[in-house]
């Protein structure tokens, strides 16, 4: 809070939480209506970017042709991807297959065979706003263990969505999503985790995917933030790939596969909104 300011009944909320101990955002990262609109922007066309890939994805295509249909979508709708060139990053969209957990690199050698899942990952810049999601993709017939994987995934992100509550706290999305993965001996990737997002491409806090309810960050109106678990079939542990001249492949430990969906959600006062999906 400025000083000066007149204080909220949402300032109250925070300042009664903050004395109880609890960790609380900083003004900046309550989002003002003038940036929620401008990440909404951002999302709109976030969402467009993975709709196009939805259209053109099929078996017999190489990974660095989703990255062309990517720049392609940016390019004709003003924006820009925000993976490419960030810290090295040589591409525009993170394209993860089987148990490639995140942070695939697009190539010409990597071709979508049939049973594969694919995780597909974009962050767009409108503006200077953010909006940031991903999604799985099936190529052609998979085995029930992928499918039910995917499947999971999916039902984790929705029962985080459905735990975050204006007023609640991060880590009872994690513990919700964590409860459910477990039901089917899944590993929740604990090395990294959804974050805010909106005036900048991560932004606090850091929403980890498992831990303790009412733990973590106080969630209040106007914040902005991604829930994307990663669900291992195995283990929940990861590496990274050596050779991945970039340093930025992510695999779990046992090479099984892992599972990926993430939005951009906006906190209301009735629970989230999402932005990009």
């Amino acid at each position: 809070m400025l000083p000066g300011q007149p204080i909220t009944e949402m300032d109250k909320k925070i300042m009664w939480w903050e004395n109880k101990g609890k960790l609380v955002p900083r003004r900046e990262l309550i989002k003002t209506p003038e940036q929620i609109e401008g990440i909404r922007r951002a999302g709109v066309v976030n969402t467009g970017v993975l709709d196009e890939v939805a259209k053109n994805i099929h078996e017999g295509m190489s990974t660095l042709e989703i990255d062309e249909i990517c720049m392609d979508y940016c390019n004709a709708h003003n924006a820009t991807p925000a993976c490419l060139n960030y810290e090295g990053f040589p591409k525009s969209v993170c394209t993860s297959i089987n148990e490639v957990v995140c942070h695939g690199i697009p190539k010409a050698e990597d071709i979508l065979r049939e049973g594969d899942i694919i995780n597909v990952d974009f962050t767009t810049i409108v503006d200077g706003y953010y909006a940031d999601a991903s999604r799985m993709f099936i190529i052609g017939k998979t085995t029930p263990e992928k499918e039910q994987l995917v499947r999971v995934a999916k039902e984790c992100l929705e029962i985080g969505a459905e735990a975050a509550k204006p007023y609640c706290f991060v880590g009872d999305i994690g513990n919700a999503i964590d409860k459910h993965a477990r039901k089917y001996h899944y590993g929740i990737v604990r090395d990294l985790c959804g974050h805010g997002v909106g005036l900048q491409f991560h932004e606090d806090p850091e929403v980890e995917h498992y831990g303790k309810k009412g733990t973590g960050m106080l969630l209040v109106p106007g914040m902005v933030f991604t829930i994307e678990p990663m669900v291992n079939m195995g283990t929940w542990r990861v590496f990274i790939d050596a050779d991945d001249p970039y340093g930025w492949e992510v695999i779990s430990e046992d090479e099984k596969p892992s599972a990926q969906w993430e939005h951009t959600f906006l906190m209301t006062e009735t629970g989230v909104e999402i932005l990009s999906y």
